[in-house]
């Protein structure tokens, strides 16, 4: 059977070093889970992004299984959250090595807002809670807190007055990834810009694992109905 869907690009329009050897590792992935062989290299890496954010939502999940834990965990549990976020930035802003993660991250964020993240400010407000409102700038200091004990990583951009952890704002974010990632993955079927930035993101064919996983998860359902990203990632419920 043919593939039933594909990226726009077969192959990058750019040059894009080493891609040679990056889309032969993404066809052999995809062989060694039976997909289906039609599948571009690019289709194949970005089922495999989509594969590696739904585990890291699987691991939010277990960090906040345990009601009486979630002073302690769940600080982890949205370093762990928006390191997934910072993924789809990196893919979407063609980062070619590890460096620029906070310019990833807050990308990140802005696509779950809107697929105009190149206009869309760091002060713009995108969770509210009953507690507070947090935009773009804070939800990325955040991050820096859960990972490094402190709001920054650069001590010359510290923020003054960053609000106690919210045990509300992990609950917002699975409506927000699942719509950001249902937008990606269809505009890489229109987008040759989007698709070239993908083909040079640091993102490397390392498991069959997210590859198997996300192709099991599209596969019809028992009705022969396709499951779109949106059904199986809002299937994640953080509310506490």
């Amino acid at each position: 059977m043919p593939a039933p869907m594909n990226m726009k690009l077969a192959a990058p329009t750019i040059p894009v070093s080493g891609w040679s050897k990056q889309a032969a590792g993404w066809a052999t992935l995809n062989q060694e889970v039976g997909g289906n062989p039609d599948f571009y290299p690019l289709t194949v890496k970005a089922a495999y992004v989509i594969g590696v954010i739904h585990d890291i939502c699987t691991s939010v999940t277990c960090l906040l299984k345990v009601r009486e834990l979630l002073r302690a965990t769940y600080i982890p549990a949205y370093g762990v959250c928006a390191s997934g976020i910072e993924i789809l930035g990196r893919c979407i802003l063609g980062v070619a090595d590890t460096r620029r993660s906070e310019e990833s991250l807050k990308t990140g964020l802005k696509w779950l807002h809107s697929s105009s993240y190149a206009t869309t400010p760091d002060s713009h407000q995108l969770i509210r809670t009953s507690s507070g409102i947090y935009d773009i700038e804070t939800l990325a200091h955040l991050r820096h807190f859960a990972a490094h004990g402190q709001a920054t990583v650069d001590p010359r951009s510290a923020v003054h007055g960053l609000p106690d952890i919210d045990l509300e704002i992990l609950e917002h974010l699975p409506p927000l990834i699942a719509d950001g990632l249902e937008r990606w993955w269809n505009e890489l079927q229109r987008s040759e810009d989007l698709c070239n930035a993908l083909a040079k993101s640091n993102v490397i064919a390392f498991r069959t694992w997210p590859v198997f996983k996300i192709w099991r998860l599209f596969e019809r359902d028992a009705q022969g109905r396709y499951r779109s990203i949106t059904e199986i990632f809002t299937e994640f419920n953080w509310g506490t």
